[in-house]
């Protein structure tokens, strides 16, 4: 149904503004569909001014748009709920991993567990046996670590131990990636604009693959003691 919105007058000075800007925004996701997808865009048969939804603020041609970034480019947070929408939204940015600091420290997975108390997070030695099956002789603080030299050790390694550093570093929200490195305090709100869809994009892809590297990691940790060893002996080898 063609939504009877488009052809209400706002009355008042606000309503005119806000009107203004719903229209900005309607153009502004409709060119972007247009440009970002232009063999989507011819084919589509969906109306530009159709409303399935009378009480949401997107028309099914700009729903259509947002469901193919979804689906093509990165995850929009509010597509299950967008047909119950009444004002425009941003792009919202959620962390991908947890946030370990704000868990329970037992609630967490036994490999998420040894990652933190290999950086001193986590459980001291004596806890070691129980938690995970052996206890170090001896564990190298972190700020004794030297971090490029933990790198290049890591890259002689052809097992998930080469994921090493890239997984302590989704743990601690500090990659550099976008996607990876929120958190509730920081949130991201970004605009729907070309340049940002390209990044996030971007950032998206680099983003799973940080995120397969650390599950495969992951799960090389909890496969046995013999590999958690492994890492406490390279963690020690990369001391300063």
């Amino acid at each position: 149904m063609i939504s009877l919105e488009l052809f209400k007058i706002p009355i008042t000075c606000k309503e005119t503004i806000i009107y203004l800007e719903n229209l900005s925004q309607k153009a502004r996701l409709l060119g972007l569909y247009q440009k970002l997808f232009p063999e989507q865009w011819s084919e589509s048969t969906t109306p530009l001014n159709t409303k399935t939804h009378p009480n949401c603020i997107y028309s099914d041609r700009e729903i259509e748009f947002i469901q193919l970034v979804n689906s093509d480019l990165f995850p929009v947070e509010f597509i299950d709920e967008i047909e119950a929408y009444e004002e425009y939204e941003n792009i919202v940015i959620l962390p991908q991993k947890i946030e370990w600091w704000n868990e329970n420290f037992e609630d967490l997975e036994m490999s998420e567990k040894f990652l933190l108390s290999l950086m001193g997070n986590g459980y001291n030695l004596k806890y070691w046996q129980e938690e995970f099956g052996f206890e170090p002789d001896y564990l190298t603080n972190d700020e004794d670590i030297n971090f490029q030299k933990l790198v290049k050790i890591c890259k002689k390694f052809k097992s998930p131990i080469k994921y090493l550093v890239t997984s302590l570093m989704v743990l601690a929200h500090s990659t550099g990636n976008i996607w990876l490195d929120t958190t509730y305090e920081t949130g991201y709100w970004w605009e729907w604009s070309e340049e940002n869809i390209i990044l996030l994009a971007e950032q998206w892809q680099e983003a799973t693959m940080m995120l397969e590297h650390f599950q495969e990691l992951t799960d090389w940790i909890e496969a046995s003691v013999t590999n958690r060893k492994k890492l406490v002996r390279i963690w020690n080898q990369a001391a300063t």
